[in-house]
């Protein structure tokens, strides 16, 4: 009987102990989880603070484009008053000479100006012509006034090829513009002529129309 009283008594401390156990396991998890949710909580608090100040600092610098932009909007129409009023007593010839002067119009052969004479030397085997039209950035002049200044009718018209091009294309910008004519494997002593209208040449201070490339 006392043997059967031990054996009860040595399960019911084990169980006991067994219960206790797996309440402080427990205990524990829950302490691990709400450290876990309390670390979450901290890096999220600091990311929201940082992007509070990222806010902040973007804010201020939007401000401060916005203002400059006001400034500059004001300065604009400032000039363009004292402009309008400046060429109030210009004639439409003198209206017109100070348009040509806000267009700029180049000639380049593989990125270098065509000379006066018009004839070119040129020893690489890719040959490309670039005829760019550049206007102004900031045209000062009322809009009708403005476009007489360009060449007439389309830019690109003033120039004929006379030999066969390998490829041409058109670049457009905001404010430069162009067409280029290119030429792949030219041979040595090959000759690439074109010819440029009397208006572009006169734009361009050509002295001829015609002008020649020779292959070195």
């Amino acid at each position: 009987m006392k043997r059967i009283i031990v054996c009860l008594s040595l399960m019911l401390i084990l169980v006991a102990c067994s219960n206790k156990n797996e309440d402080n396991s427990t205990n524990s998890d829950k302490v691990e989880e709400v450290n876990a949710s309390t670390k979450l909580l901290e890096d999220k608090t600091t990311q929201i603070n940082k992007l509070e100040v990222q806010n902040e600092e973007l804010q201020a610098t939007l401000n401060n484009i916005q203002t400059d932009l006001n400034y500059k909007k004001e300065e604009a129409e400032y000039y363009k008053q004292l402009i309008d009023g400046l060429i109030k007593g210009y004639s439409d010839t003198q209206l017109k000479d100070l348009a040509i002067k806000l267009w700029d119009y180049k000639l380049e052969i593989n990125g270098v100006s065509v000379p006066t004479n018009g004839i070119v030397e040129i020893q690489e085997n890719t040959i490309e012509i670039s005829l760019i039209q550049s206007q102004s950035a900031y045209p000062i002049l009322p809009t009708e006034i403005y476009m007489q200044g360009q060449i007439s009718g389309n830019y690109i018209d003033h120039l004929e090829m006379n030999s066969n091009t390998s490829e041409t294309y058109v670049t457009d910008g905001t404010v430069d513009t162009a067409i280029h004519h290119k030429f792949v494997d030219v041979e040595k002593g090959s000759t690439i002529s074109f010819t440029v209208s009397e208006e572009l040449k006169k734009r361009l201070g050509l002295e001829n129309i015609q002008i020649t490339i020779n292959k070195k």
